[in-house]
């Protein structure tokens, strides 16, 4: 479209097909590391990491179970429903969920979530 009185300046930045490629390469490759440049499937230490089952208290004295399964965390929800969430997304040692339920967790901290209703704040 063009406005009259108004020329249109045609400005390059330079860069040759090639170096546009690797700038492109570089950017994609740095969007693939986790938080904390962790690699994949190795676990954080201090707060995301356990073993064992682990029991959070919840609000209105309901608890919460947690255990780790490789990459999966089995859940015991405060409201009584058991099942296995994946990392969310892939890679990571914090967040956890699929479909319908959610799972954060922060320091001694998680936050069950469930599509639909009010998050659950719970505590270890």
């Amino acid at each position: 479209m063009s406005v009259p009185g108004v020329r249109r300046q045609n400005r390059s930045i330079g860069l040759k097909p090639g170096a546009v490629l690797a700038l492109a390469a570089v950017l994609f490759t740095s969007a693939c590391t986790t938080e904390g440049g962790q690699p994949p499937g190795q676990e954080k230490t201090g707060a995301a990491a356990f073993s064992g089952p682990v029991t959070y208290r919840c609000e209105e004295e309901m608890e919460m179970t947690l255990e780790r399964r490789g990459s999966l965390l089995s859940v015991h929800s405060p409201r009584g429903i058991d099942l296995d969430l994946p990392p969310a997304p892939p890679g990571q040692t914090e967040r956890f969920g699929e479909a319908l339920y959610a799972v954060v967790l922060d320091g001694r901290d998680a936050l069950w979530m469930v599509s639909g209703k009010e998050p659950i704040t719970c505590t270890r």
